[in-house]
C-alpha cells in the first residue's frame, strides 16, 4: 500500500473519532442541560406546593379573624340587649342581627375548620414530597457532575487526537490533504478500500489499471465514479 495512503487512512481515523467524541461531549451537554431543566421544574413544583400551603394558612388566618370579628360584633349586640333600654322594634332588630351574625360564624368556623383539615393532609404530604424531591434533585445533580467529569475527559482526548491530527497532516503532500479534505466535506470516508474489485464507497466496479494502480506503491488511485481514494490490503 502506498504510504501516503496508509497516513491518509491514519488521518481519516483520527478525524472519524474526533467527530465521534464531538458528538459525545454533545450529547453529554444535552443530557446535562436536560437534568438541569428537570431539577427547575423540581424546585418550581415545590415552590408551588409551598406557596398553596402558605394560601391554605392565609386563608384560614382570614376566615378565623372574620369569626372574631363576627363574635365581637354578637356580643356587642347581646350587652347592648341586656344592658340597655330599648324599644320591642329595636329588640327585634338586635336579636335578628344576632342570629344572621350568628349563621354567617357558625358558617365561616365551618369553612375554617375544613381548611384547617385540607392544611393538615398537606403538611403532612409535604414532608414526603420534600424528601422526594431532595432526592431527586440530589441525584441529578450528582449525574450533572458525573457528565462534567466524563466531558471533561473526552475534551482531553480530544486534545491529544488534535495534536496527532495536525502531526498526521504534516506528513502528507499537500495536493494530497487538499483531495481529502475537498472529498471529506461531503464523506467521512474519503479512503475507502477495494473489494472483489468494488468501491466500497460507491459499490461501483472500477477498472483493472485502478486495482493494478492502487496495488501499487507509488502512485495513488481514485474511484472512477466516486473520486475516493482507494487501497487494496
Amino acid at each position: 500500500m502506498n504510504q501516503n495512503v496508509k497516513k491518509l487512512l491514519d488521518l481519516q481515523e483520527i478525524d472519524n473519532s474526533i467527530r465521534a467524541k464531538k458528538r459525545r461531549i454533545d450529547g453529554f451537554m444535552k443530557k446535562r442541560r436536560s437534568l438541569k431543566e428537570e431539577i427547575e421544574k423540581i424546585k418550581e413544583k415545590e415552590e408551588e406546593r409551598e406557596d398553596h400551603l402558605e394560601n391554605l394558612k392565609e386563608e384560614s388566618r382570614e376566615k378565623n379573624r372574620k369569626v372574631d370579628e363576627l363574635q365581637d360584633q354578637i356580643d356587642k349586640y347581646k350587652k347592648r340587649l341586656d344592658e340597655g333600654i330599648i324599644s320591642f322594634k329595636e329588640t327585634e332588630a338586635l336579636e335578628e342581627k344576632i342570629e344572621h351574625s350568628t349563621e354567617r360564624m357558625e358558617k365561616l368556623e365551618d369553612e375554617a375548620i375544613d381548611i384547617m383539615m385540607e392544611i393538615d393532609r398537606t403538611e403532612e404530604k409535604r414532608e414526603k414530597q420534600k424528601s422526594e424531591s431532595e432526592v431527586s434533585i440530589e441525584q441529578k445533580t450528582r449525574r450533572i457532575d458525573e457528565l462534567k467529569t466524563k466531558k471533561d475527559e473526552v475534551e482531553e482526548e480530544l486534545d491529544r487526537l488534535g495534536d496527532r491530527r495536525k502531526e498526521t497532516r504534516e506528513e502528507i503532500p499537500e495536493r494530497l490533504i487538499s483531495q481529502y479534505d475537498r472529498l471529506r466535506k461531503t464523506t467521512t470516508e474519503p479512503v475507502v478500500q477495494i473489494k472483489n474489485g468494488v468501491c466500497q464507497g460507491c459499490q461501483m466496479s472500477v477498472s483493472k489499471n485502478t486495482i493494478k494502480q492502487a496495488r501499487g506503491s507509488q502512485g495513488i488511485a481514485t474511484c472512477e465514479n466516486c473520486s475516493r481514494i482507494l487501497y487494496i490490503r
